[in-house]
């Protein structure tokens, strides 16, 4: 996902001659990390969990190799329990899986959620995202062009998003979150009920919940 590090009041050229704004979530600290709930959460549940374990950290990592040579390589481990990896969704996943927990456990950091949350997916949630997306800029009356420099991506990536396609990296959830005016961390996990119908819509569909 194409998504620049950074904050100022001016736009940067995308790889496709496009401009997004830099959004706030990206900017590193001395340390390297980045101001993103999202690697909080996933670094301190990884933490947790190690300590629960009471396993060394390449012990922790061994846990996330699905066979000899491939997985989570350590580096990637210790990188994301330092909150310097922008992770993908996928990486959460398999991390989850190997864990014997919900991608949205790792990323809510201890919020309480509802037992439908915990049965989400990589592809589910990324579906979620799409649904969200495309029902705020319906609600806003915006254009494709328009809803991707609202959320800070090139319109290749904002195509990417709205159909659910692709990788998507916890800091792309994290900006099109707040850019949403919504909490990064939660608001995937979160029922969003629709005024009730008064017909179908213009697309000629019932109302549904977000």
């Amino acid at each position: 996902m194409t998504l620049y590090y950074g904050f100022c009041s001016g736009k940067r050229a995308d790889r496709t001659g496009g401009f997004v704004r830099i959004h706030r979530f990206m900017l590193p600290n001395e340390a390297g990390e980045v101001n993103n709930p999202l690697r909080d959460n996933i670094a301190w549940f990884l933490d947790t969990e190690r300590r629960k374990r009471k396993l060394r950290h390449q012990h922790m990592a061994e846990l996330f190799k699905t066979s000899p040579g491939q997985g989570l390589a350590y580096r990637t481990y210790i990188r994301t329990m330092r909150k310097r990896n922008n992770v993908t969704l996928r990486t959460v996943e398999q991390m989850a899986q190997a864990l014997e927990v919900s991608i949205a456990t790792l990323l809510v950091g201890g919020a309480e959620l509802e037992p439908w949350a915990h049965k989400l997916t990589e592809k589910s949630i990324r579906a979620r995202l799409a649904d969200i997306i495309n029902s705020e800029r319906e609600r806003r009356n915006l254009l494709r062009y328009q809803m991707a420099e609202l959320l800070g991506v090139s319109e290749i990536t904002f195509t990417k998003l709205e159909r659910a396609a692709g990788n998507i990296s916890v800091d792309t959830i994290a900006a099109v979150g707040d850019a949403l005016g919504r909490d990064p961390a939660t608001f995937l996990f979160q029922e969003r009920r629709q005024p009730a119908p008064t017909g179908l819509n213009r697309r000629g569909r019932s109302p549904r919940l977000l």
